[in-house]
């Protein structure tokens, strides 16, 4: 997602990739967006940004469509090749790891509270 911040005029002036006090959602294939893109004076550089985002976001995507294609047995686990099987398997047990210790920060300060 991308979010923009307007200028007097209404015009962009800044975007972000997560939401934030007077920033707006703008889909992808808004004009306006496209158009601060190509005239920003950095815009070669925001594009890369942006781009870099945005298949960041497509991996995660990729993670999902394999564990659907797992799951509906279309696709076996070990039909992967190793090294890929070696970075899934790393990153589920980062998120699961980082998802445990949320949880447990969350039961924490809901513990204080009462």
């Amino acid at each position: 997602m991308i979010f923009i911040r307007r200028n007097e005029a209404g015009e962009i002036s800044e975007i972000d990739f997560t939401p934030g006090p007077n920033l707006e959602e703008i889909s992808l294939f808004d004009p306006q967006l496209k158009e601060f893109l190509q005239n920003n004076p950095h815009s070669e550089e925001l594009i890369k940004t942006v781009l870099d985002k945005l298949d960041l976001d497509m991996v995660r995507v990729i993670e999902d469509l394999i564990d659907v294609m797992i799951d509906k047995e279309l696709l076996r686990f070990t039909d992967l090749p190793q090294p890929v099987q070696n970075k899934l398997l790393f990153k589920k047990s980062i998120r699961s790891s980082l998802n445990a210790d949320h949880h447990m920060i969350i039961a924490e300060e809901e513990a204080l509270n009462l």
